[in-house]
């Protein structure tokens, strides 16, 4: 999620809806937080230990739920009608381009994608290079966009509008997601399909990558302690955006840490405070445009909570039942090596279906990257005046 250059001004303080519902923050925006010291209140006292164990069950129901409701917004619901119907190829030509192309590339992955007898990343494995290349290289775009997103919200709140206050929250939040992060994921994750890759065609060693890590580290830590001091200065400093600062911080502190530490706690902190508060965030987004959305449309508060209850959970529902029985060929975070018996077990017969669940796991995440930014970049009119009043009280 990203907001364009120069929006980030168009609420003045206090017009923007946010600050009328700090319990929606804590529970939505904040969710790494209070995830964490569940997880932690769990580690202590056992009995409560049973509300994390449910978090991570439910993990792929958020994952999905996060992913189909900002491309149920803007390429299905009736809020976003005027902009599909003004420019088709945004809102329905490039978005069904996307699913073909997924399709097309799953299927070549399915049929012609086997490793070797000598079990090594070749040129020979070129379609499903592509294939976790887009995947990785969107999922780490998105998530920065998302956190420069969260943090223009707060600016927008607290009426910082000078132009080097959106160019360092920008700065950050690329050197976080865009540079420290995947040196430490590939430094540290080393047996899934795209670490494979990345030390086959890179010309880098696992030794140099884990010093890399430490170096990272530090620099997270600098360029955190830099922006956080940058905000104490402000006479309109931002609480809320301080502490989403200190869950961006934490990323990458905390899965190196869990690694080096061999700590299943400090692994499940990340995994709260990493995925699921990612997930939770667009969910609770969506939630407040699109119940916003039906209470102009004349519905009670809880009428329009129930609607899109029922549409979200029902597009859920549906993904969940189709794509359960082939939970193993979600091949994005596959580790220990198992994706390549996995792809060497698809048989000539299970082609066309596996290249269908392929090319279906891959087109739901790139729609879903494309329409978060079509849906919170604003800068299409029709979007801008449709999402902003729903969103940011703005008119």
């Amino acid at each position: 999620m990203s907001t364009a250059p120069g929006t980030s001004s168009a609420a003045a303080p206090g017009r923007a809806r946010w600050v009328q519902s700090p319990g929606w923050d804590a529970f939505w925006m904040f969710s790494g937080i209070w995830g964490c010291g569940l997880l932690l209140a769990g580690s202590i006292v056992s009995p409560i230990m049973w509300i994390p164990i449910a978090l991570f069950a439910l993990d792929r129901t958020v994952s999905i739920a996060h992913a189909w409701s900002t491309t149920y917004l803007v390429l299905f619901s009736p809020l976003l009608a005027e902009p599909r119907r003004e420019d088709r190829t945004r809102f329905v030509w490039i978005p069904l381009g996307l699913v073909m192309a997924c399709l097309a590339l799953g299927w070549i992955v399915a049929s012609t994608q086997r490793y070797g007898p000598d079990g090594r990343f070749t040129s020979d494995l070129w379609a499903l290079g592509l294939y976790l290349g887009v995947f990785w290289i969107g999922h780490f775009w998105h998530f920065g966009n998302q956190d420069f997103g969260v943090l223009t919200i707060y600016r927008t709140k607290a009426g910082q509008t000078q132009p080097i206050d959106r160019k360092l929250d920008k700065a950050y939040t690329v050197t976080m997601m865009f540079l420290i992060q995947p040196v430490i994921y590939f430094s540290l994750i080393t047996t899934t399909a795209i670490s494979e890759m990345v030390y086959t065609l890179l010309p880098i060693s696992k030794p140099f990558m884990q010093a890399a890590a430490s170096v990272a580290v530090g620099a997270s830590l600098i360029v955190s302690v830099a922006i956080v001091t940058w905000e104490l200065r402000k006479k309109n400093r931002s609480i809320p955006k301080l502490l989403y600062i200190l869950v961006i911080a934490f990323h990458p502190i905390i899965l190196w840490g869990s690694v080096r530490a061999g700590s299943t706690l400090l692994g499940q902190m990340y995994i709260v405070s990493y995925l699921f508060s990612h997930w939770l965030i667009a969910v609770g987004l969506v939630e407040r445009i699109n119940t916003g959305f039906y209470r102009s449309e004349g519905d009670t508060s809880h009428r329009a909570i129930l609607r899109h209850v029922a549409v979200i959970g029902a597009i859920t529902g549906l993904v969940m039942l189709l794509t359960r029985p082939y939970g193993d060929f979600l091949l994005f975070n596959t580790d220990r090596f198992q994706y390549k018996q996995i792809l060497a077990s698809i048989t000539p017969e299970q082609v066309p279906v596996i290249g269908l669940v392929l090319g279906f796991f891959l087109g739901e995440q790139l729609l879903h990257y494309y329409s978060d930014r079509r849906l919170f970049r604003f800068r299409h009119a029709s979007v801008r005046r449709k999402v902003a009043p729903l969103l940011l009280g703005t008119p």
